[in-house]
């Protein structure tokens, strides 16, 4: 989640970029200003990833969803399962 004092300008970014890199590699996001607007949003590699795969995670439940409703046929529980395991490196 965002939270407004996670918002910093561009000079104190570059003042202090190894406390906002303690931070983001903690998760966090920041929103950097430039002249008092939002200039861009800085984040960790791995949360990026995150929002990322949970966005195309996203598509494939609507695009399951769509498909269901239309008729067409889908898999077995067991090998969904299976291969959801699998992605996230699970045991079953």
């Amino acid at each position: 989640m965002h939270r407004t004092q996670d918002t910093y300008s561009l000079s104190h970014f570059r003042q202090r970029t190894s406390e906002h890199l303690d931070r983001i590699r903690e998760w966090r996001v920041e929103t950097i200003t430039q002249n008092g607007q939002a200039a861009m949003v800085v984040l960790s590699p791995e949360r990026y990833d995150f929002l990322v795969h949970s966005a195309e995670r996203g598509h494939i439940w609507r695009e399951a969803i769509r498909a269901h409703r239309a008729g067409e046929p889908g898999i077995p529980a067991s090998e969904a399962i299976r291969s959801v395991a699998k992605e996230l490196d699970l045991e079953l």
